[in-house]
């Protein structure tokens, strides 16, 4: 690992842990929107948690949705690449097509 990577991981790394320990108290973290008291959806958890958990999901959104742009445009990228070769054979056969026979 390069220097400058591992002082921006230790840096990063004690910072979560600073954010952990601040919000280490206990929240009610409910899945039921529509009845709050709900026992079967209760949960107790950490803040730091939950704040995380908000974090991660959106990475993972991000990244799926990153992942499905790419997918369309590498197939267009392919079917150009793809009509990029079959024009330059068309035209290497128009060439020697009209080249003088000797």
């Amino acid at each position: 690992m390069r220097p400058l990577g591992l002082i921006a991981f230790v840096l990063l790394a004690a910072l979560a842990a600073w954010f952990a320990v601040a919000n280490r108290n206990a929240v009610i973290f409910s899945l039921d929107a529509t009845k709050p008291g709900a026992a079967g959806w209760l949960f107790e958890v950490p803040l730091f948690e939950v704040l995380l958990l908000g974090v991660v999901a959106g990475l993972v959104v991000g990244a799926l949705y990153v992942l499905g742009r790419q997918g369309r445009l590498r197939r267009a990228l392919k079917a150009e690449q793809l009509r990029a070769e079959r024009l330059q054979r068309l035209l290497s056969e128009e060439t020697l097509r009209s080249l003088p026979k000797p």
